[in-house]
Formats: structure tokens, sequence, C-alpha cells
């Protein structure tokens, strides 16, 4: 949805979607395996910067002092957000050594949205033959990364024209085992289910909120498996895929958030 600003000769559109937003992108019939030969860390940086959890504290309770007695005002209870249906618990776990033992898939840099997706399969999922769907067992990672920058904020490329990964700021794992995906209810995809991981391998997502993950990704088909470019870049020559800059009065979606999420424009001009 979008919400307008009107100011003499121009208008704002506020572009906002109704699912969570960004965190902090065919060839043969072969097996995936025939290309998907390098392990994860192969495919770009040596490895991904995974942090150990900071160890919780818990501060000292105050002792308890006397207070005035006072009668509170009245106030209005917060209302409390209601969550779609999705998974209470998490039944796909955090992938650990997923970037030794797991196959690179492609990476697509996303350079309106200034994020790199870097997917990786394990051994079940690097195995599926392209146009088919995967096998249960499946488990793909789609890590999503901030790319290098210049002192001007512009994008910076390797030799190959590629994004430049910097740093790490989610790690998305979808999982297909038989009986999964049935708590999504109406937004169920398949038989997969879906969580997000920070760097440190705690929930940047818990399964309770993964709803819009769902969301998202109903956005594909059975015929694709619900799975978006797992379905055919991992099979070209380069699996490696680029999206190109919105042109002037255009604005792209990239997981369920706008690019640019404001765009002034003079009244009357036509936005793409």
């Amino acid at each position: 949805m979008f919400r307008v600003l009107v100011v003499p000769s121009a208008v704002t559109l506020l572009l906002v979607t109704s699912c969570a937003p960004v965190a902090a992108p065919p060839a043969s019939p072969a097996a995936l395996a025939a290309n998907a030969t390098q392990p994860c860390a192969a495919g770009g940086a040596a490895t991904s910067p995974l942090q150990t959890a900071a160890p919780r504290t818990t501060a000292p309770t105050p002792a308890a002092t006397a207070a005035a007695p006072t009668t509170p005002a009245p106030t209005a209870a917060a209302p409390t957000p209601t969550l779609r249906p999705a998974p209470q618990t998490d039944r796909i776990g955090f992938p650990d050594d997923y970037q030794t033992k797991f196959k690179f898939g492609y990476a697509y840099d996303r350079r309106d949205a200034k994020s790199v997706s870097y997917i990786c399969l394990n051994d079940v999922a690097a195995q599926v033959k392209q146009g088919q769907p995967f096998p249960f067992g499946s488990v793909i990672v789609f890590e999503s990364w901030r790319p290098k920058e210049d002192a001007q904020g512009s994008l910076v490329y390797d030799a190959n024209g590629h994004m430049i990964r910097e740093s790490l700021n989610a790690i998305f794992v979808m999982r297909k085992e038989q009986g999964f995906g049935e708590a999504y209810a109406n937004l169920r995809t398949g038989e997969w289910e879906y969580v997000a991981y920070r760097p440190d391998k705690s929930f940047q997502t818990a399964p309770a909120a993964t709803a819009s993950c769902a969301a998202c990704h109903s956005a594909s088909n059975k015929g694709r498996d619900w799975t978006m470019r797992a379905w055919d870049l991992p099979f070209t020559a380069a699996q490696w895929a680029q999206a190109p800059l919105p042109g002037a009065n255009e604005v792209s979606l990239n997981r369920m958030a706008f690019f640019p999420n404001a765009l002034t424009v003079r009244t009357g001009t036509t936005v793409k």
C-alpha cells in the first residue's frame, strides 16, 4: 500500500508493505549438484562472519523503596498485535557448519536495495533437477548482506562487476519436510517452513512471526515449489545475476519492502 503527501506542485509517495520489513539477491535439466560442487563459503568471501551469541546478564534488582501513595490516572491498554497463523516452534534449527557442508547455489545482487542475496543448499536440495520439486529434507540458506560502498555511498564492485559483500545482516533458512507448513493456514506454501536468524544465531524472525516469509514465497507458485530464483539461477553457468536499477520515477519491491521507500514527483507524473 502507499500513502500520498501533497505539497504545492509535488507529490511524495510513502510506500509501505503489510509484511515484515527488510532487516538491517536455465540451462540443462542436469542435477543442480553438477554446478553446485563448491562449498557454500567458496562462492565469494571466504567465510561469513558468524558470531558467538553474547552472554546474557541480568541486572541486579534494586532494593524496594516505599513510594508515596498516589492515584494513577487511568490509561488505555496498548493494543495487542495480532500475528497471522505460523508455527510456534523452530522445527528448522540453525544449520551449523552450513558454510562448509552446504553447496553454493547462486548470488544475486540487488543494487536497488543495496543488498546481496547469497544462497546455499544442503546435499538433499543440491540434488534437485531443474524444474522438479525439492525433495523432503531440503534446506536452503539465504544470507542477506550489506554491500561495500565508497565514501560517497556509491556501490563498489569487484573485477567481475559483482557487488562486494561486507556485513552480514541476516540468515534466512527454509526447510521442507513432510507435514511442514500446515500452521501457516491460508498462507501455506507447500511443506516449507521458514525462520530468520541473526549472525549470532539468535532469532531475527522467530517462527511465530514467519507468516511474512510464507506470504512472500506465496508470490511464487506450486509449479516452482514456492521458491524464487533457486528454481533457475543455480543452473546457470555464472550462478550469479544482478537486478537492474529502477529508472526515474520507478520503484522496486524486494522481500516485501519498497525501494526507495519514499519518492517525490511533480503532480501529474506517472510512477511505475
